[in-house]
């Protein structure tokens, strides 16, 4: 009897550990076209939740709501002798059912956003390699975030001293549009131990300016737009199979039609990637910022690290820390970006896995005495029905916390410039239960 308890036993262990180590990913559709020469993929994600703070709001009109979410994809890749090209597409589609009845009408936080990419490599010798890569982005910021993180809804009639959505006719998402152009030249063999990467790109963030807002909104909106541009030099060094060296050079500039806000950025940044040992693996760089701005300079020290440790196969922990100095908003005060995360992915069996993640920012102002915090918990469970059919359940808590819970923002109207208060800090939870099939 012992015997046949431990052959039970030993079988039970043996088909754990070889179904979780079976591949439990989703798989793309592909099809093939012979004569084109192309790669066709696709995939859907419907999905259905609830979001139990829409409007990101403090205190007041703090409205829950359920919502539909639809996620299509499309990718096409090719291949010519030493050219590879794709083109690649993807929707989200929101539908909130319940509205907001605000002092001037009802607002709402539907969107539709659209992603068109297309990426072209071109191997122009052995040691040549050419890169281009055009990206534009139709997106949007729920009401709450972004350029109107603090403002909030009024019962009263609108006043001139306050950010609320009614005194500026906000009733939907902020639209904005996101264009970017990279080129990207590589020199030096793919297996030589040393190459050079010349980059240059531009990014230009454009805010979708409705006629329904009012003029002091539209001035606001239309100082916001940015346009980045990045220029950068790296010589990659693989010192060890296990161990390899960056060495960078960035030079970046952001122009605003506000001339008094526009500032450059040079960088000098050291990178070490290590693989440890099998199971783990640490990337580090270490960069000093200069930053020259209109009427002031400054510089500071950051880190970006990032540690993966890998025990078993069905089980990996990512950890990371970094530091940042986000672009300064129009009081002109800059910010100085602390950030910290740890997240577990975990596989059960064959087809079930689960991802668990924590983050925390911590944005210091060097000029005003303010400082904001936001924590994010994030948790998915996800079941391969089949290979290409996955269900998932998502949950996500956020936190934001300023110490100043109300602060100005500065709209730069003629013939002189207003402040208005808004309200800070949000808390919300939100729950989606989705399903995604390949085409």
């Amino acid at each position: 009897m012992n015997n046949i308890y431990l052959l039970l036993v030993g079988c039970i262990c043996a088909t754990y550990s070889l179904a979780v180590s079976a591949d439990s990913t989703f798989q793309e559709s592909n099809h093939i076209d012979p004569f084109l020469g192309l790669t066709f993929s696709s995939s859907v994600n419907t999905e259905y939740g609830f979001d139990d703070n829409v409007f990101n709001q403090h205190d007041d009109h703090i409205i829950g709501s359920d919502f539909y979410f639809l996620n299509p994809s499309i990718s096409i890749v090719g291949k010519r002798n030493t050219k590879d090209f794709g083109f690649y597409y993807s929707g989200n589609y929101r539908k909130y059912n319940n509205d907001v009845l605000s002092y001037r009408g009802e607002s709402d936080q539907n969107y539709k956003d659209h992603n068109l990419m297309g990426v072209f490599t071109w191997e122009l010798g052995f040691r040549h390699h050419l890169e281009l890569l055009a990206n534009y982005d139709i997106g949007h910021e729920a009401l709450g975030t972004g350029v109107t993180n603090g403002f909030y809804f009024s019962d009263e009639n609108p006043s001139e001293k306050y950010a609320t959505f009614d005194l500026f006719n906000i009733t939907s998402p902020i639209q904005k549009i996101n264009k970017k152009i990279n080129i990207k030249y590589i020199y030096g063999a793919k297996d030589a131990k040393g190459n050079i990467v010349f980059d240059l790109s531009q990014d230009r963030l454009d805010y979708d300016i409705l006629s329904s807002y009012t003029s002091a909104f539209n001035t606001y909106l239309n100082d916001e737009n940015m346009t980045e541009t990045d220029a950068n030099v790296t010589f990659k060094h693989q010192y060890t199979d296990r161990t390899r060296f960056d060495y960078k050079l960035i030079y970046k500039k952001y122009n605003y039609i506000d001339n008094q806000r526009d500032n450059d950025e040079l960088i000098t940044a050291f990178s070490f990637i290590h693989q440890i040992t099998g199971k783990s693996k640490i990337e580090a760089t270490i960069s000093k910022v200069q930053k020259k701005m209109q009427s002031t300079n400054f510089s500071s020290i950051n880190w970006n690290i990032f540690y993966k440790w890998q025990p078993v196969d069905y089980s990996t922990l990512f950890l990371q820390s970094k530091s940042e100095v986000k672009e300064p908003e129009n009081t002109g005060d800059f910010v100085q970006s602390y950030e910290n995360s740890i997240t577990w992915d975990h596989q059960f069996l064959a087809n079930i896995s689960s991802q668990i993640s924590y983050k925390n920012i911590n944005d210091r102002y060097h000029i005003r005495d303010r400082k904001d915090i936001y924590h994010y918990f994030d948790l998915r469970l996800s079941y391969l029905f089949r290979p290409k059919i996955e269900v998932t359940f998502d949950y996500r808590y956020v936190l934001f916390h300023s110490s100043l819970n109300t602060d100005a923002v500065f709209i730069n109207e003629k013939p002189i410039s207003r402040q208005y208060l808004r309200n800070l800090g949000y808390e919300k939870n939100q729950f989606s239960l989705s399903v995604k099939v390949a085409i």
